[in-house]
């Protein structure tokens, strides 16, 4: 090969030379890097000697324990700038994971904790889960290194709750060596979330068992041995994160957003910031998580659900409860399709006391009219519009052509409306109405309406309107007969 720069010489005389230290190896990696050298000049002698100079590292057994790890992270290093070394290296690496590695600490240079662990992602040892989690909770300020390890735990997790039980540990036996041990165990939790929002949009991962109180305890386990930091901004920092990430959690698990316990870290935050309301700060996240319940509780209350736990994480997430109960009842009245009993439980915060046995029977029985009376109500409005269409000429004609039949003709028209009243009088008692306009175009909802003549579609022509009770606010309540539309 031919030196293109003195320097380059010198660069791979010292990579390849058995006797140069690792850090000085190192050095002269990175040197032939910058001079681009590799990955068009791989195969010179003094390359390949390198190469096995630091798998020779890596498997010594004389070698310090940083001196391997440096190794194994300059092998790939070296396999990641000659690409078609990659797939090697790797497997020459695997027996090294035979036995669990020294702390990925040891390595002084955030960069080489990267690659150290880009290797571990390689690999699938037992022991490699543990080994990840106390790497992400002992690395200080390396983000990429810290993502790195946490995509791999990830990777190596059978579902989320898992790796976060994985972390909760690791977190709660790190004691770091500072003067304010529970602050800085809050910094590496916030940015260890950072990570784990970030890569839990790339991981097709099952939420587990229970992911929110591994979540919990994930914060709260280590902060209560080591003391909640005091520091305004650690603490706002932390509780943004956590917040954030329980709303990416049930945004791309949707099988726990409707899981009161998912939102459990919610209060633990609260109580950390040690305030009656939230910090304007954290309006934003709050307002997602905000939307979340109130999604999980219109998807349960179209179940027929009402889960008060779930209700009760708007007091949570708001700072003022008059304000919880005021979206709880927004809810209620954007959603006439939700069941009559849900709708009135998100109104009154709670669910309506069972009336007593006698009274039950007696409206039970009333009920089994109501049907008849809507169509009844439906006839009689039929036969209003047609009276009211007759009257005048009508009579007219009578009193020309007939004028004997016309009193009894003005007398069966005036029953008609009399009949007509009454049976709108009744219906009002009842507290039942009409819902759509036969030929109106409206939005198909199958509470209402059942379709006929095709698929249903989103507007369809009202054939006959559904029969249903108004509430005492004169919105739309129960249906007690389903329309139809086609």
């Amino acid at each position: 090969m031919t030196a293109d720069t003195p320097s380059t010489t010198e660069s791979l005389s010292a990579f390849a030379n058995a006797a140069t230290p690792s850090a000085e190896r190192r050095a002269a990696l990175t040197a032939l890097i910058t001079a681009k050298v590799l990955p068009k000049q791989a195969d010179d002698p003094a390359v390949a000697d390198g190469r096995a100079h630091l798998l020779a590292q890596v498997f010594a057994l004389d070698a310090a324990p940083e001196h391997r790890l440096l190794s194994i992270a300059e092998c790939i290093r070296l396999g990641q700038v000659v690409k078609r070394w990659a797939p090697e290296i790797a497997e020459q690496l695997r027996p090294a994971f035979a036995e669990e590695l020294p702390s990925m600490q040891l390595l002084n240079e955030a960069d080489d904790r990267l690659n150290l662990a880009r290797a571990c992602a390689l690999m699938s040892s037992a022991w490699l889960p543990a080994y990840l989690a106390r790497a992400i909770a002992e690395e200080e300020t390396g983000e990429k290194a810290r993502g790195e390890v946490v995509a791999a735990l990830l990777a190596r997790s059978p579902d989320l709750a898992t790796a976060l039980r994985q972390l909760a540990s690791a977190f709660q036996a790190l004691r770091p060596n500072t003067e304010e041990p529970g602050e800085t165990v809050a910094k590496r939790l916030a940015r260890t979330l950072v990570a784990l929002r970030s890569a839990l949009l790339e991981v097709e991962l099952e939420a587990g068992d229970e992911p929110g109180k591994a979540l919990y305890e994930m914060l709260a386990l280590p902060l209560s041995a080591l003391g909640k930091p005091q520091n305004e901004k650690v603490q706002l920092d932390l509780v943004r994160e956590a917040l954030l990430t329980v709303h990416d959690i049930v945004r791309t698990r949707i099988s726990v957003v409707a899981d009161p316990q998912m939102y459990s870290v919610v209060a633990y935050c609260r109580r950390l910031l040690g305030s009656t309301s939230w910090p304007k700060d954290l309006a934003s996240p709050l307002e997602r998580l905000i939307t979340d319940v109130s999604e999980a509780l219109i998807l349960l209350g179209r179940q027929g659900q009402c889960d008060q736990t779930l209700l009760g994480q708007l007091n949570v997430l708001c700072s003022h409860p008059e304000r919880a109960r005021a979206l709880a009842r927004d809810l209620a009245k954007k959603h006439p399709e939700l069941p009559e009993d849900v709708r009135d439980w998100l109104e009154r915060g709670r669910v309506r006391a069972a009336r007593q046995a006698s009274e039950s029977a007696i409206e039970a029985a009333a009920s089994n009219a109501d049907e008849s009376i809507g169509l009844a109500l439906q006839a009689a409005r039929r036969a209003r519009a047609m009276r009211d269409n007759l009257h005048d000429p009508l009579l007219a004609n009578l009193e020309i052509y007939e004028p004997t039949m016309a009193p009894a003709a003005r007398d069966l028209l005036d029953r008609v409306q009399t009949l007509a009243v009454q049976v709108e009088q009744a219906a009002s008692l009842r507290a039942l109405d009409l819902y759509g306009i036969p030929g109106e175009e409206i939005e198909m909802s199958p509470k209402f309406f059942t379709a006929v003549g095709g698929a249903p579609k989103q507007r369809m022509l009202v054939k006959q309107p559904a029969i249903v009770r108004k509430r005492h606010d004169g919105s739309v309540g129960d249906v007690v007969a389903k329309g139809i539309v086609e």
